[in-house]
């Protein structure tokens, strides 16, 4: 593989690393606040909610235009930094799943009810948006891992 893929490949790739790293930061406040104030509904603030919605945005445009544009860098063989860089994709997968059911479990009470159902679907669609850009970015982690981990080529 030429080196211009390769550069754009990894240029992409650490841009959505930066999204993924901005969700997660917000995601580990998030869990703090809500543990510190069980039961108590919380309001995100405006900046955390753009900052959180650019980052998926932002990932989101940088994996599917990786995925279409630009193979998995191949040529580079290592066994244990593969397994690490899997491990890791697991791990944001765990952590993104958590988050879902967090927020399911403590908005559950309003799922019963017929109140202000437009906020509770605006809110639950953007969860699923943000868990699934973190899911896109663990997908691309699960890649880069397989083709480090593979034979190499004789």
């Amino acid at each position: 593989m030429t080196q211009r893929p390769v550069l754009a490949y990894t240029l992409l790739l650490i841009v959505q690393t930066a999204c993924a790293l901005v969700i997660l930061f917000h995601i580990h406040i998030a869990f703090r606040v809500l543990v510190a104030h069980i039961g108590e509904q919380q309001m995100l603030p405006t900046d955390i909610l753009i900052q959180i919605c650019v980052a998926a945005l932002l990932g989101q445009f940088c994996y599917w235009s990786r995925l279409y544009r630009l193979p998995v860098p191949t040529g580079f063989h290592s066994l244990a930094l593969g397994h690490l860089l899997a491990f890791a994709a697991r791990l944001g997968a765990i952590v993104g799943g958590a988050l879902a059911s967090l927020y399911f479990l403590r908005h559950l009470p309003e799922l019963t009810k017929l109140g202000d159902g437009f906020s509770l679907v605006w809110r639950s669609g953007l969860l699923l948006a943000i868990v699934f850009a973190l899911y896109c970015y663990t997908l691309e982690l699960e890649r880069l891992a397989a083709a480090w981990q593979a034979d190499p080529e004789h």
